[in-house]
């Protein structure tokens, strides 16, 4: 970011804009180099207006959550992290008369973290999500990349997910015109790149709340016994291949307990890179590059990171 665009970002923000942040200190790795600013952003009228000034500035920007999935190069990230803060956390209940009548709609903001959604619905007495119980991040993200667990994925619960774009219009999709596939999400009448989501909308079934208190209970102490706590992880590093599972392909291939400086292959669960002290991101990524070369050439896999990557 130059000068000049400094100094634009600086007239939009005013007092809401850090300089040359220490991404460490944001992502659940606890490692990362410094982008060129943060902002956090209130509403999505905020972000809408946000997002076209940005483009028309050609300032490149992305968007975290709760910083559980992303991981900043130590050369760093030249343009602006939005941080969705504020009213994008809310959450609250709507109507649709197309929905069955014991059904519940729930629109959640994109800043809203998975706990805290899944915490609200169940003391709404709602079920439909108990199986998003331990997943790290927020709604919005977890959206982005049809995250799930336990046989469940959060796409199955969707009925509208509402995007702003770079030219400040926001947009309501229903379901119908996303495609979700494994840890991806599609709008078929759009490029997900060039869009942010700022909510999303749960259809969601009424249930007894101390049986989805026990549920939920039930996923996190199974999360517990098998993965690792107590240290910064972005939880599941790579995607599952088809058919196959990450952790199993890099246990198999004798990788658990294998570092790189202070990262480290959880010796709990081998598709967690964990940081055992102050490792930096460039020890975390050589570590996921030699595990990608290693499960390549034992098993003819190449494994992708679930975890974003960003640079430049």
């Amino acid at each position: 970011m130059d000068a000049r665009q400094r100094s634009s970002l600086a007239s939009w923000c005013r007092d809401r804009v850090q300089w040359d942040v220490d991404m460490a200190d944001y992502s659940t790795l606890r490692a990362g180099g410094k982008a060129a600013a943060l902002v956090d952003v209130q509403d999505p009228d905020e972000l809408a207006s946000l997002l076209t000034k940005l483009a028309a500035e050609q300032i490149p920007c992305r968007v975290i959550g709760r910083g559980s999935n992303i991981l900043v190069t130590e050369q760093g990230f030249s343009g602006v992290i939005l941080r969705l803060k504020g009213a994008m956390s809310d959450i609250a209940l709507e109507k649709d008369a197309q929905l069955p009548e014991d059904a519940a709609l729930v629109r959640v903001g994109a800043g809203c973290s998975m706990a805290a959604c899944v915490s609200w619905c169940a003391r709404q007495g709602l079920s439909g999500l108990e199986f998003m119980t331990g997943i790290p991040g927020s709604v919005g993200g977890a959206v982005w990349m049809n995250a799930g667990a336990w046989g469940g994925e959060i796409g199955q619960c969707l009925h509208v997910v509402e995007f702003a774009d770079f030219s400040g219009c926001l947009h309501r999709v229903p379901a119908a015109e996303l495609s979700l596939g494994y840890r991806k999400l599609a709008w078929l009448g759009g490029d997900m790149e060039q869009v942010v989501i700022a909510a999303a909308s749960f259809v969601l079934y009424p249930a007894d709340e101390p049986e989805i208190r026990k549920q939920c209970r039930t996923y996190l102490e199974q999360r517990r016994g098998k993965q690792p706590a107590g240290v910064a992880s972005a939880g599941s590093f790579f995607k599952n291949p088809q058919g196959d599972s990450a952790g199993r392909l890099i246990e198999a291939a004798g990788l658990k307990g294998v570092r790189c400086g202070q990262a480290m292959v959880s010796p709990m669960h081998a598709n967690f890179i964990v940081n055992t002290g102050r490792a930096t991101a460039g020890e975390i990524i050589a570590l996921m590059e030699q595990i990608q070369e290693t499960v390549l050439n034992k098993f003819g896999v190449r494994l992708e990171p679930e975890v974003q990557i960003l640079q430049g």
